[in-house]
């Protein structure tokens, strides 16, 4: 899990007009993501498009206050506007950017395996590794 401290889910984007757009707020354009999988949304220019969710729990109220302006200036959007409907998420669209965590519980939360109480380690894993042969 993200905090304002500590981010272990990131995104950092890779294109470059993004990249100046989001550096504005964010050091090297890499921001904290609620989870590495993807979900889709609609937004200006394109439609069910792949995108992340910025943490915005794990934002300081300085990079919110950068984030709105952003917004506000790359949308057209007044500024209260954006600040109303921050609180509905903010999409990082999916493409041109590379996403890490360190987060193992989210690693492992992900991963659908729960062997039956007949099975043993090593059965578990000569299973799991015979698949990669």
């Amino acid at each position: 899990m993200n905090t304002k401290d500590n981010w272990l889910t990131t995104a950092t984007i890779l294109d470059e007009p993004r990249r100046e757009l989001w550096g504005k707020v964010f050091p090297g354009a890499k921001v904290p993501i609620k989870s590495i999988l993807t979900c889709k949304v609609n937004v200006p220019g394109h439609s069910n498009a792949d995108a992340y969710m910025l943490d915005l729990d794990a934002i300081t109220d300085e990079q919110r206050e950068g984030l709105i302006a952003v917004i506000s200036t790359r949308f057209s959007i007044p500024i209260d506007e954006v600040r109303r409907d921050l609180r509905q998420g903010v999409p990082i669209l999916a493409e041109g950017v590379s996403v890490s965590t360190r987060d193992q519980g989210m690693f492992f939360s992900m991963i659908d395996f729960n062997p039956s109480d007949d099975v043993n380690d090593e059965d578990i894993f000569i299973d799991h590794f015979e698949d990669y042969g």
